[in-house]
């Protein structure tokens, strides 16, 4: 897509004093004997801020699961995203994210956003901020039978961040996404989660992520979770 290839430029237009930091995590269990279980997860956060006042994030996830041969979850995600800063507080957006699940029908779903950013509150031990914005949404289902939606939305989404001392800090973002025309077709996302600095480089998250789609596809439930225990390493 167009917004896709202007992020990309801007992504090879770096400056060579560009401060780049990376949030990495993997999950792997294997279990065997008796009970045949397999569990793969990853998660990559990775941010340019090539100016005081302009940033790059690069996101991406892939989770994997599989019982007694049988696979019980995949799904994955890639975003790109573009922040210029007109103060400490206040920001525009624009980003680009692709996904897919295949167990609530989502063969692909193309996520374009633009909005604003806005800083309530924003210090070395707590900060609290708001989004809100427009989403166009392509969505393609694996079903066949369901037809394609193109759907556009708003977005609202907000974040506090509590760093109690140097090794432990909890974390709250909410998420609502609802169609225009039809408010009925809306999406609610809420993550809790606690993380413990172990060292400068390596901690461990504790986090519990629930969705919430009011419209799913026919035959699918309205609600799914997540609960992680992951090793972050943050460089």
């Amino acid at each position: 897509m167009r917004i896709t290839l202007i992020l990309a430029i801007l992504c090879l237009s770096l400056s060579t004093n560009a401060k780049f930091s990376s949030e990495d995590s993997v999950l792997v269990n294997l279990t065997g004997g008796n009970t045949d279980l397999k569990t793969y997860a990853a998660k990559s956060i990775n941010t340019y801020e090539f100016s005081k006042t302009q940033a790059i994030e690069f996101t991406g996830s892939y989770n994997y699961g599989e019982s007694s041969g049988v696979r019980s979850n995949e799904n994955w995600l890639f975003g790109l995203r573009y922040d210029y800063s007109f103060r400490e507080t206040n920001a525009m957006f624009i980003g680009q994210s692709i996904e897919a699940d295949r167990f609530i029908d989502i063969r692909r779903r193309y996520n374009t956003d633009f909005g604003y950013k806005h800083y309530f509150f924003k210090t070395d031990k707590f900060s609290f901020l708001t989004e809100f914005g427009y989403r166009y949404e392509i969505r393609e289902n694996t079903n066949s039978a369901v037809a394609d939606k193109k759907t556009s939305k708003g977005r609202l989404y907000t974040e506090a961040d509590h760093k109690v001392d140097e090794r432990l800090s909890y974390k709250m973002w909410i998420e609502y996404v609802s169609g225009f025309s039809d408010t009925k077709d809306y999406q609610l996302n809420i993550e809790p989660s606690v993380i413990v600095n172990l060292n400068t480089i390596l901690s461990m998250k504790s986090a519990y992520l629930w969705k919430y789609d009011n419209e799913p596809v026919e035959g699918k439930g309205k609600s799914d979770y997540n609960y992680t225990l992951t090793l972050i390493a943050k460089f």
